[in-house]
């Protein structure tokens, strides 16, 4: 996988994180410095610990990865699709708690991006490096905007990270049989 669909899968993973930063920036107003290290840090933390699972596994799993990591992605874009399409529920409310709690719930998916990385044999610095640069800088945008924008941008940040991942998915899927040699 090259950098810049590195960067893509990146970038999709952390539209739920966006969503969410809008959603705790309308709450908490202009208190973004949680948010963006809750958010940023529970991402790559969850990333390394996939990062940690994945490097442990046996090399013959490796053989498996396309199927693998076509189905896990296709199976979260359409999760995030899915949750795009439904009503939006009341945002968190502004304490450090809840913020803790949304953050994590938004940040579980990197733990199978962080998989994918280790048997891609992504390095562990470049992949967390990626993640708190893509997620911190989403996290700032995002919760800065939070008070400004309504639910129409948290549905379309939805709806374009689900996007990023299925088509990754259909990438990797047809790379597996051979359709496509990207």
């Amino acid at each position: 996988m090259r950098l810049i669909e590195q960067l893509l899968l990146v970038l999709g993973l952390s539209m739920d994180g966006f969503a969410a930063s809008v959603c705790m920036g309308m709450a908490a107003g202009r208190r973004i410095g949680p948010i963006v290290g809750l958010i940023s840090g529970f991402h790559v933390a969850m990333l390394l610990a996939g990062y940690g699972v994945g490097a442990g596994l046996p090399a013959g799993f490796t053989a498996l990865y396309p199927w693998c990591a076509a189905a896990l992605l296709t199976g979260m874009g359409i999760k995030m699709l899915r949750q795009a399409r439904r009503p939006e529920e009341d945002c968190a409310g502004a304490g450090l708690g809840d913020m803790a709690a949304m953050a994590l719930a938004t940040s579980l998916d990197a733990m199978t991006v962080g998989v994918a990385f280790a048997i891609m044999e992504v390095p562990p610095v470049r992949a967390g490096a990626m993640v708190a640069a893509v997620m911190g800088s989403l996290s700032v945008a995002g919760a800065g905007l939070g008070g400004r924008v309504g639910r129409t941008r948290r549905r379309a940040a939805r709806t374009a990270g689900g996007a990023i991942l299925c088509l990754l998915g259909a990438k990797l899927l047809l790379n597996a049989l051979g359709v496509i040699d990207l």
